[in-house]
């Protein structure tokens, strides 16, 4: 990107600004330009990126959704457009840098910056001092000038307006701070605390500078004296516009064009062909509002629009529901229902059983689980860590950081393949969807938090941690516990029949009123596994393999015998078979290879009929 790569040429360029031999000073910590730079240059540019992400996000539903042509910052590239938008690129940009450098020192990533002590002792209120480690925004404020406005090289009035808005965007960081404190005192009497400085979300400074952009106040100036360039009778013009606006404003030079109309000569592409949001209850009134902006303001209408979504994520959707599969078999290959194929397919899945509640809630979780993961691998381009919550207090001497596995994302695009395939409203539906997103909250409450120590010496007086996903298998671990803790509901069968019927509808929600979401719920009761059963797709417990003895086996496992034969009325048949493998083998001069040939006998147990049909009927009856 033309910004990203703007940065990066300062980063070069910048030591001619500063006397003879370049040698400048940061923190008391004398080094040599380029080198200095150098030690900033990713930091930079993921600060850039981070505020890109944010301009993104903030005009998502707006006219003007922080397109690519508008993050070519420079007066000098020809691109010499003040407009209200381009107060925000500036300002969230120049944050962006400013946030990102300041924490990154925070986190101990440079070896010449660290907390700001500068308060530390000081009385800062009543029942509290200044202490802890606050965030260096000094530190960041000051780099975030050296590379986004060394990118200003003229003094004309659009330059004095962009240097304006960086000043606006770093000032939304100081705005948004929050302060941190923490008790001191006998038995947690909290008689003393103390304070210190912490960023806020980088969410919040995006919001913040939203309202600005909102209230942004359009500089007029002659235009005989904009044309004027770097002339000083331009320049005073300009420091006379500036000299009754807050430092915190941002503030544009030129009316917004029609960012309805594509227009090619400014790299606009007009509203057509944008996504709106058109019903959501769970959205903002912006949101759903978005539609009527983008689409009818503009002259245009909504069409509805569902395969561009499907084949961006139809790999991992894919991948995801054959993992929630695969982990379906393990979880019962020693049960009687053991996640036959059949109960995967449609036919398996209209039933609304114990077992089918599990498969739901399993595939759920697989797509869930792999959409997330590849999300965090970098395998799609619209998706990053989830930073919502870092540099907020998580607990005792730690705060959240690093790169959380963005759930969120995983969460909301499974909910959009998977539940998708529910389009009833009756019972079985209402069901199918619980304990879909029974197996979403799996993921979450298996998350496991990760940590960072910071402080002198190793001392870990503070850490950062951030949530990755455990293992699948522990997802399969617990749901495998809700299956068996799963409740039946009780809906009169009358009205399971009604379908869509408002009655049904209203009995449906309240049976499900009491139950809490991570909980799996299902109707019917299940057929008899031990039995073949053509018309549901079922095999019976004959045939199949169980272990008698062995190493290593849990208890579940060592059962499993019982389980599969004996309480289907079925005995344990021995079956041996012998391999014969090549062994011994020696080299001969010269050159063969002789071997003997070794036999190895394998013992398999499996279910299978009783010769004894009487004696099969007193067991079903019990003892006499």
């Amino acid at each position: 990107m033309e910004l990203l790569n703007l940065l990066a040429a300062v980063v070069l360029s910048m030591c001619c600004h500063f006397q003879p031999g370049c040698a400048w000073t940061v923190n008391n910590f004398l080094v040599t330009g380029p080198k200095a730079f150098l030690t900033y240059t990713s930091s930079v540019q993921e600060g850039a990126k981070n505020g890109i992400q944010e301009c993104k996000h903030q005009f998502m539903l707006d006219r003007w959704n922080c397109p690519e042509t508008t993050l070519q910052l420079s007066t000098h590239n020809g691109l010499r457009s003040a407009t209200r938008e381009t107060s925000f690129v500036h300002a969230i940009s120049a944050a962006g840098v400013m946030y990102t450098l300041t924490k990154n020192c925070s986190m101990g990533d440079f070896e010449n910056c660290g907390c700001d002590d500068s308060r530390i002792g000081q009385n800062g209120g009543r029942g509290w001092i200044w202490g802890g480690c606050s965030d260096n925004v000094a530190f960041g404020e000051k780099m975030s000038k050296q590379f986004v406005d060394a990118l200003e090289y003229g003094h004309d009035s659009r330059a004095a307006v962009n240097l304006h808005n960086n000043e606006a965007g770093r000032l939304a960081i100081k705005a948004t701070m929050r302060k941190s404190c923490k008790c001191h005192g006998l038995s947690g009497s909290c008689s003393v605390q103390t304070c210190w400085m912490q960023l806020a979300d980088f969410r919040e400074v995006g919001n913040y500078l939203k309202i600005k952009y909102e209230q942004a106040t359009k500089l007029e100036l002659d235009k005989k004296r904009l044309r004027a360039g770097n002339s000083a009778d331009s320049r005073g013009a300009t420091v006379r516009a500036f000299r009754n606006i807050p430092k915190s404003e941002l503030i544009y030079l030129e009316d917004s064009p029609n960012y309805c109309i594509k227009n090619r000569s400014l790299g606009l592409k007009g509203t057509e062909g944008r996504e709106c949001v058109k019903a959501d209850k769970n959205k903002s009134l912006w949101e759903r509002k978005s539609c009527r902006r983008l689409c009818y303001e503009c002259g245009l209408t909504v069409v509805e629009k569902r395969t561009e979504a499907y084949l961006t994520y139809a790999r991992s959707v894919q991948v995801g529901t054959q993992s929630g599969i695969d982990e379906c078999k393990h979880q019962f290959a020693w049960d009687k229902w053991n996640c036959p194929d059949s109960a995967t397919q449609f036919k398996g899945l209209s039933r609304a059983t114990r077992e089918t509640s599990f498969i739901h809630a399993i595939s759920a979780a697989g797509v869930m689980y792999t959409l997330t993961k590849n999300c965090s691998l970098g395998e799609l381009d619209n998706c990053g860590c989830d930073e919502s919550k870092n540099g907020k207090i998580g607990g005792r001497g730690w705060l959240w950081g690093g790169c959380s596995d963005n759930v969120g994302f995983g969460e909301m695009i499974s909910k959009q393949f998977v539940d998708a395939q529910e389009t009833g409203q009756d019972s079985r539906a209402a069901v199918n969807l619980h304990n879909n997103e029974a197996g979403r909250l799996a993921v979450k409450a298996t998350m496991k938090r990760i940590c960072r120590c910071h402080g002198m010496s190793e001392s870990c007086t503070i850490q950062t941690c951030w949530t990755q996903l455990s293992d699948f298998r522990d997802v399969g671990n617990y749901l495998k516990i809700k299956h068996s803790q799963a409740q039946k509901l009780d809906i009169d069968n009358g009205r399971i029949r009604a379908g869509n019927s408002a009655e049904n509808r209203v009995a449906i929600a309240d049976a499900l009123g009491s139950i809490a979401r991570t909980e799996l719920i299902y109707l019917e009761d299940s057929p008899d596994y031990c039995r073949t059963n053509v018309t549901l797709g079922l095999y019976g417990t004959e045939g199949r393999q169980c272990l008698q003895h062995g190493e290593g086996l849990t208890p579940w496992e060592k059962r499993s015998c019982r389980r599969l034969c004996h309480e289907c009325g079925l005995r344990v048949e021995e079956r041996r078979t012998e391999v014969v493998t090549s062994c011994n083998c020696k080299f001969q001069w010269c050159c063969t290879v002789n071997c003997d040939d070794c036999s190895q006998v394998t013992v398999k147990h499996v279910c299978a009929k009783r010769d004894d049909v009487h004696g099969l009927r007193r067991r079903l009856r019990g003892p006499k």
